[in-house]
């Protein structure tokens, strides 16, 4: 078996979108995941006519398969579902497989003032509905959506299960993330990750280092998640999916140069790699 490693442009924020392009393939990548803002921008902005057609010609130039796009702002509660309809035609457009989404945000304050569990099973009720329409649509369009742990109702493999219960569509899945586990909840994500794994159709390959909380984001194997075990795991349940590169730039909220986040990306699908072989995967496609 194989996965596809994608590259996501997180790291490349500050600079345009095709630097990250040209940055990740430059890495190794033959797979990319974005939908971020880059230059301050929107990236395809999904209200543009000519924004996708502008995007396939970069994927083409880099030779880059795009498998995860990301769609938090879009598919929110409070946006219009025209919003997210738009996003959907972008993907199907651009050749996406899947709709990454965060879930509801846990706290007034991070991570010390939670919201009281009545504000949170309001807003928990409120996402599951807004998710339901958009997966049904998502579906005819032969596209997954995917929630990816960030507190609230995404926190744990637990809060996973019964939120993708929740909303009972079979178009709904999980982009785990060890690291945000580990950063967020304080927790283990080998010992979390079993009860999720099988409804898994994407993974962040995401490392964290120190006490819940801490600021700093180690390339993949440097930090405390046990990324050999959460592979073996991965392997056990025959997942081929994309296993996504978001961040190894040690610090929140201080941006690398891009030529660092280069060999970054290049160090991390280096080591990434050999523990996925390790895990008894044959490499990457």
């Amino acid at each position: 078996m194989k996965v596809k490693l994608s590259g996501l442009t997180w790291m490349y924020n500050p600079y345009s979108l095709e630097r990250a392009f040209a940055g990740i393939a430059g890495a190794g990548y033959n797979y990319v995941s974005f939908g971020l803002h880059h230059e301050g921008v929107e990236q395809p902005d999904e209200s543009d006519a000519q924004a996708a057609r502008k995007v396939r010609t970069l994927l083409e130039r880099y030779g880059l398969k795009p498998v995860t796009f990301v769609c938090t702002k879009q598919f929110a509660p409070g946006q219009p579902m025209e919003r997210a309809i738009q996003r959907l035609d972008v993907a199907q457009e651009l050749g996406f497989e899947e709709l990454l989404t965060l879930g509801t945000w846990g706290y007034r304050e991070f991570p010390h003032d939670p919201l009281s569990p009545a504000e949170l099973d309001e807003r928990n009720e409120a996402f599951a509905e807004k998710i339901a329409r958009i997966a049904e649509e998502a579906g005819r369009r032969g596209l997954i959506v995917t929630l990816k742990p960030h507190t609230g109702n995404t926190a744990t493999s637990a809060h996973l299960r019964e939120t993708i219960a929740r909303i009972g569509s079979p178009y709904v899945k999980a982009s785990y993330d060890p690291g945000n586990v580990h950063y967020y909840e304080g927790i283990d994500s080998a010992e979390d990750f079993p009860a999720i794994a099988r409804d898994t159709v994407s993974f962040v390959a995401k490392d964290h280092v120190g006490p819940r909380g801490n600021n700093s984001f180690p390339c993949p194997g440097a930090g405390d998640v046990n990324f050999p075990s959460l592979f073996q795991t991965l392997y056990e349940t025959g997942f081929t999916g994309p296993v996504i590169v978001e961040r190894a730039d040690i610090e929140l909220d201080i941006p690398l140069g891009a030529e660092h986040a280069d060999r970054r990306m290049e160090i991390v699908r280096t080591e990434l790699e050999r523990m996925l072989k390790a895990a008894g995967y044959e490499g990457l496609l």
